[in-house]
């Protein structure tokens, strides 16, 4: 194997309850991940946003593709889910967050201006 990675270009349902969403921006080919099960939307977003002491933040990489990052970021505000659940949180603190689809919006709004204005989480 050369080292190659796959990657996803478009976003599509698998099995009915899984939609893979392609989050580009933090990394090239970054994906979420929304799963439908027992009546709840999970959102596992990968490290495109994670938790900080029970914060939503992102990370702005050298390497980021600041642009593309925001679309990702505007994306993932608009989706309606109910659990996020990032690849990282702060150590001793909660690995997911419960959100509703006002909370999301107002989190990822916070992250968003942060961006524009410069910072790089």
């Amino acid at each position: 194997m050369d080292g190659a990675r796959a990657t996803f270009s478009r976003r599509h349902v698998l099995d009915d309850d899984l939609e893979v969403i392609p989050t580009p921006g933090h990394t090239p080919g970054a994906t979420a991940y929304l799963w439908t099960t027992n009546g709840s939307r999970l959102l596992f977003t990968g490290d495109t946003i994670y938790l900080r002491d029970g914060e939503w933040v992102a990370a702005v990489l050298d390497s980021s593709d600041r642009g593309a990052y925001l679309e990702s970021l505007e994306l993932i505000r608009d989706l309606d889910f109910d659990l996020l659940v990032p690849w990282a949180a702060s150590k001793g603190q909660p690995y997911l967050a419960r959100t509703d689809r006002d909370d999301t919006r107002r989190r990822v709004n916070a992250i968003i201006d942060r961006i524009w204005s410069g910072a790089d989480s």
